[in-house]
C-alpha cells in the first residue's frame, strides 16, 4: 500500500485483477465445453476466444489508472479507444463497495462510485484491495474535507497538489441484526407467497417438483392420473372430492413450505450480519454472505425513507426500513436504487432509526390525513370490474356457474374498505408523509428541500369521481418510477397541497 504522500498520484488495479476477471470465464468455457462433449473444433475454438479475452483483460488492465485530487476522481481506461473521466468530487453520492467469493478469498473489493443524476456507475474499481477501498470511501465521501500537501511528482513540471488520508472518523454501531431475526424477515416477506405462486405454476408446466412421489404417499395409485400432479390433481376432483381435498392440502403445505424455505435462505444469505453503522454525518451498512455489500451515505444526501410492512409484518408489529439517495440514476436497477436500513426492526423501535437519518424529526408527532371519501369507491369498482369480466367469461366459455363468482363481490367491498384506510399523507414541518398499500403498506418520509418536482395525475376514473394523485419527484427516483405519491385526494385540494408544496420548496431551496 502506498504511503499518504503517494495518494494523489496515478494508482492501479490491484495485480490480480486480470486473474480475478478471466476467472469468470471459466463458467462459459467449461459450460461450452461440456456442451461439446469436451471433444471436436469447437474446445479449440473456445480455448482460443478464452485466450483472447483473457488478454484483453489483461491489457485493459495495464491501460486502466485512477487518481484523485484536490476536487475530482480522474479515471483513464480503454484499450483501443482511450476515455478519460473527471467526476468531481462534489457530485459523488456513494462508494459501493462488494466483494463476491474469491473478491473475500483475496482481500479485495470492487469499488462503484454513484453520482447524482448519472445514468448508471460512473467509476467501476473492479479490483482494489480492502484498504483501497475503504481509502477510496472515506475520501469520496466523508463529510470531513481531507488535508492536503505539496509534493513534486516525478516527470511532472509544476508542483502539484495532493492529498492525504483524512483523519479516519469514529463509527459507532446502532444496530447488527442477528441470525433469527433474518429467519423472521424471510418468513414474513412477501417474497414468500410470491414463491408460492411461482413454484406451483413451474410444476404445472415443467413438473420439476416431487409432487408425483408425494402424493402417491397419500392417494391411492389408481386414483392417480399420468399427468403432472397438479393437473392431475384437477382431474381427480371429478371422480373422488375426498382424494382431492386432501391432495389439494398437501400440495399447499408443500409449496407453502418450499416458499417459506427458499424466502428464508434468500433473506439469510442476503443480509448476513447486517450491521448499521454512524460516524460524524455519515451512516453505513454492511452485509452478505456470498457477495458481501459495503455502503455509505451522508444523511444530508437522503432524498426519502421508505417504511415497508407486509400484512403478516403488521400483525407482528413488525417493519423494514430503506433509503434512497441521489446517487443512483435510471440505469441503474431498480432494486439497487434504495438502500437497506434494516431488514427487520420492531415498529416500536422506527423512530430510533428515522431519528438517525433525520435529526430532529418526531415520528410520534405525525398526523396522519385520509384520501378522499370516495376513494374507497374507486377502490371497489377497480376489484369490481375484475370480478365481473371474469366470472361472465367463465359463464360464456365454461360454465354458467362462473356467475357464481359474483358473490366475491362483497367481500371486496370489505378489502376496497381496509384499502382505504392505509391510503393517507401527512404535511410536517420540513417534511411530506405518504403511505398506500394494502398487502404491503409504504410510508415515504420525504424532506421537502428534496422535493424536484410535482405532478397531480388523474386517470378517467379519478377524473369522473373528482379524485387525483399527488406524486413527488426527488433526485434517483424519477417519476415514471414508483415512488411517494398520494392517491386518490380530492381534485381541488390536492392543487392546493401541490401549490403549498411548491412554495415551500421555493423558500427551502432544492437540495440534493
Amino acid at each position: 500500500m502506498s504511503s499518504p504522500e503517494e495518494r494523489g498520484g496515478w494508482r492501479r488495479l490491484h495485480p490480480v485483477t486480470p486473474l480475478l476477471r478471466s476467472a469468470q470465464l471459466l463458467y462459459a468455457f467449461i459450460i461450452g465445453a461440456v456442451a461439446s462433449r469436451l471433444g471436436g473444433p469447437t474446445v479449440l475454438v473456445l480455448v482460443v476466444a478464452t485466450g483472447t479475452v483473457a488478454l484483453w483483460i489483461t491489457v485493459g488492465y495495464l491501460r486502466y489508472r485512477y487518481r484523485i485530487t484536490e476536487d475530482s476522481l480522474i479515471v483513464h481506461h480503454g484499450v483501443l479507444f482511450r476515455q478519460r473521466r473527471i467526476i468531481p468530487r462534489s457530485r459523488i453520492q456513494n462508494v459501493d463497495l462488494r466483494a463476491g467469493p474469491l473478491h473475500q478469498i483475496l482481500g479485495v473489493v470492487a469499488a462503484r462510485a454513484e453520482t447524482a443524476g448519472g445514468q448508471g456507475t460512473e467509476a467501476l474499481l473492479h479490483v482494489v484491495s480492502r484498504e483501497e477501498g475503504e481509502w477510496l470511501k472515506d475520501t469520496l465521501v466523508a463529510l470531513r474535507a481531507p488535508q492536503d500537501s505539496t509534493v513534486r511528482v516525478e516527470g511532472a513540471e509544476a508542483t502539484t497538489r495532493m492529498l492525504v488520508v483524512p483523519t479516519p472518523v469514529r463509527e459507532t454501531v446502532l444496530r447488527r441484526v442477528s441470525l433469527g431475526e433474518l429467519v423472521i424477515a424471510g418468513a414474513t416477506s412477501n417474497r414468500a407467497g410470491l414463491l408460492f405462486a411461482a413454484l406451483l405454476g413451474g410444476d404445472y408446466f415443467l413438473d420439476f417438483m416431487p409432487t408425483d412421489w408425494l402424493l402417491s404417499r397419500f392417494i391411492p395409485p389408481e386414483l392417480m392420473a399420468p399427468e403432472t400432479a397438479v393437473n392431475g390433481l384437477v382431474q381427480m376432483a371429478q371422480h373422488d372430492v375426498r382424494a382431492f381435498l386432501l391432495g389439494l392440502i398437501v400440495l399447499t403445505l408443500f409449496f407453502a413450505l418450499a416458499g417459506w424455505a427458499i424466502s428464508i435462505l434468500t433473506s439469510v444469505m442476503r443480509y448476513f450480519d447486517f450491521t448499521i453503522a454512524q460516524g460524524g454525518g455519515e451512516l453505513r451498512v454492511s452485509y452478505g454472505l456470498l457477495t458481501r455489500r459495503e455502503k455509505g451515505f451522508r444523511r444530508s444526501r437522503v432524498q426519502n425513507v421508505q417504511i415497508e410492512e407486509s400484512i403478516l409484518r403488521r400483525w407482528l408489529g413488525l417493519a423494514t426500513l430503506r433509503v434512497q439517495t441521489a446517487g443512483y440514476g435510471p440505469g441503474v436497477k431498480a432494486d439497487e436504487r434504495v438502500e437497506t436500513l434494516t431488514p427487520i426492526t420492531r415498529t416500536s423501535e422506527i423512530a430510533d432509526y428515522l431519528s438517525a437519518v433525520f435529526p430532529g424529526f418526531d415520528w410520534s408527532a405525525v398526523e396522519w390525513r385520509p384520501s378522499h371519501p370516495r376513494a374507497r369507491q374507486r377502490l371497489f369498482i377497480r376489484r369490481a370490474l375484475a370480478i365481473v369480466l371474469v366470472s361472465v367469461l367463465l359463464a360464456i366459455f365454461q360454465n354458467p356457474w362462473g356467475l357464481l363468482l359474483l358473490a366475491v363481490l362483497a367481500p371486496a367491498w370489505f378489502l376496497a374498505t381496509a384499502h382505504y384506510r392505509h391510503l393517507g399523507h401527512a404535511p410536517s414541518e420540513s417534511y411530506v408523509l405518504t403511505r398506500e398499500g394494502l398487502w404491503t403498506r409504504r410510508t415515504y418520509i420525504v424532506p421537502t428541500r428534496k422535493i424536484q418536482a410535482l405532478h397531480l395525475r388523474q386517470s378517467p376514473f379519478q377524473l369522473r369521481l373528482g379524485l387525483g394523485t399527488l406524486a413527488i419527484e426527488t433526485a434517483g427516483n424519477p417519476y415514471e418510477w414508483h415512488g411517494p405519491r398520494s392517491i386518490d385526494v380530492g381534485q381541488a385540494y390536492g392543487a392546493d397541497l401541490m401549490e403549498t408544496l411548491a412554495s415551500d420548496v421555493t423558500k427551502t431551496g432544492l437540495v440534493f
